[in-house]
């Protein structure tokens, strides 16, 4: 894949920082299901970029998950029922799997951490 060049716009969401009661675990979970980039910042701590390269972040260390419901934030995926089994696989939990006669595919689930996100599969016929 050809390396691109960031996008620097207003209003872009650039930059997420995600808790994890196990960092390393962390790393494995995103790598595997979803294929980010891991990388160490200048003071060691581990950060990803997303599978477009156009959003980063990084994972901060908490001793309890943190449970309490959010922002909801939507993942963009190939094959919605594959990347479940790859997610479950990897040590995440489903909370809400897709409707597969549904229009648009979208499901939540949790990482190991117990972070709830949501997963979208685009173009899907």
């Amino acid at each position: 894949m050809e390396e691109q060049e960031p996008i620097f716009k207003h209003g872009k969401i650039c930059y997420v920082e995600i808790p994890a009661l196990d960092i390393d675990q962390a790393i494995t979970f995103y790598r595997k299901v979803f294929s980010w980039e891991i990388r160490t910042d200048n003071q060691g701590n581990a950060n990803f970029d997303d599978g477009t390269g156009g959003v980063s972040g990084m994972w901060f260390k908490v001793d309890e998950p943190v449970t309490t419901s959010g922002m909801r934030v939507s993942i963009m995926v190939d094959d919605a029922q594959q990347t479940l089994d790859d997610i479950v696989a990897a040590g995440g939990s489903i909370i809400e799997t897709f409707d597969p006669q549904s229009d648009i595919p979208i499901a939540r689930f949790a990482d190991p951490s117990g972070n709830a996100w949501t997963i979208y599969q685009h173009g899907s016929e």
